[in-house]
């Protein structure tokens, strides 16, 4: 027989023995199933110049996920964990986020599909009701047809949960960094245009055969003699795509988001800004800011957000900017754990680039969150 062979084999088997043994020694994973519901029933009045469009005065939002995840502590004290979140209601995306994570002294390593690192870093403007800078504002007060703003938000992503390797910093000083590579991007839900805001809806760049994207950011939270401080930067970048698929798809397109929030005395101020480009001339780019500020006392909270935005240079639908503005008065109360309650009174105006594109509207929304 092979001497290099033989002693190969024992080498291979000595090693199988060890790692049976670590297994052994740790604690086998286990999944646990939590995750959120919430349900949010609005009443508004909408007007839009939009060949007198009429969308109605109720609507009703539904939103939650389940997540199943655990981790286990190797005997070397490296954590090993999974985490894999499941839309709560029948869609097209039916698995969210999925991947493993290996985290230790070195800090954390995400491999699977995931949002980039500013996203899941990101600070906005405090919000105690319904979240505006997630889409909600638009879900219950339109836009227009033709009005390319996108959803109200600052947490833009060059990619919608594809599969990406990300990697977080251990915290020094209150600083943490972190890094995301995207080695393709194409959404998953398979959408054509995944670049502008969480909900991969503010861009007309389609992101089908787009490769190597990174993602860079920073977080820091500390405390100060009583007064809380939390903020976040960051930097996203995609090229061009192998294949030209449309109008845009020949440009590079990076993304940016930054926030900071002070928390004092039950009191929390803050904001954020995000926007992206698409180079093209300088056109093709767009922003949101927030400002908002919040004040919880036991089980009660209210508060007052703002938000605001703008897109130009759209080509195919137009070459001129479209601005928005969003408001929101809300007051909550906590019924027990994880159950939670708010009002919400929203507004939004639409100011398109041509008359025909305005819009605007009012209303309240009434929501129940369940966190299990």
């Amino acid at each position: 027989m092979n001497k290099n062979l033989l002693l190969g084999t024992t080498a291979l088997v000595a090693g199988g023995v060890v790692a049976a043994d670590m297994a052994e020694a740790a604690d086998p994973l286990r999944l646990e199933v939590r995750g959120y519901r919430n349900e949010a029933f609005g009443v508004v009045s909408v007007e839009s110049d939009v060949t007198d469009e009429n969308f109605g005065n109720t609507n009703f939002r539904s939103d939650g996920e389940i997540h199943c995840r655990g981790s286990t502590t190797l005997d070397n004290g490296i954590q090993i964990g999974v985490r894999v979140e499941l839309e709560a209601f029948t869609t097209g995306d039916q698995v969210d986020e999925n991947y493993v994570f290996i985290e230790g002294g070195f800090g954390r390593l995400n491999l699977g599909s995931d949002d980039p690192a500013p996203y899941i870093q990101a600070v906005v403007a405090p919000a105690v009701g319904a979240p505006i800078n997630s889409g909600w504002l638009s879900d219950f007060i339109p836009q227009p047809d033709g009005f390319a703003t996108g959803s109200f938000s600052t947490t833009p992503e060059i990619s919608v949960d594809d599969n990406m390797i990300t990697y977080f910093s251990p915290r020094f000083a209150g600083f943490q960094l972190g890094l995301s590579y995207i080695p393709d991007l194409a959404d998953s839900n398979n959408n054509a245009a995944a670049f502008g805001d969480g909900e991969g809806t503010n861009s007309t760049a389609t992101d089908d055969q787009r490769n190597h994207g990174f993602a860079t950011g920073i977080n820091y939270t500390n405390s100060f003699n009583g007064i809380d401080v939390s903020a976040a930067g960051g930097f996203q970048v995609v090229g061009t795509p192998d294949d030209s698929q449309g109008t845009n798809d020949n440009q590079t397109v990076t993304a940016y988001n930054g926030g900071v929030n002070v928390g004092f005395g039950g009191f929390t101020v803050g904001g954020s800004v995000g926007g992206f480009d698409i180079d093209s001339a300088g056109a093709n780019h767009g922003y949101h800011w927030d400002f908002g500020v919040a004040y919880e006392t036991g089980p009660w909270g209210v508060s007052g957000t703002f938000i605001a935005g703008e897109r130009e240079g759209l080509g195919v639908i137009d070459s001129d900017e479209d601005e928005s503005m969003g408001a929101a008065a809300a007051v909550s109360y906590v019924l027990g754990p994880g159950i939670k309650t708010a009002f919400t009174a929203m507004y939004a105006d639409y100011d398109g680039s041509d008359d025909t594109d305005d819009g605007k509207g009012f209303g309240g929304v009434l929501s129940l969150r369940v966190d299990f």
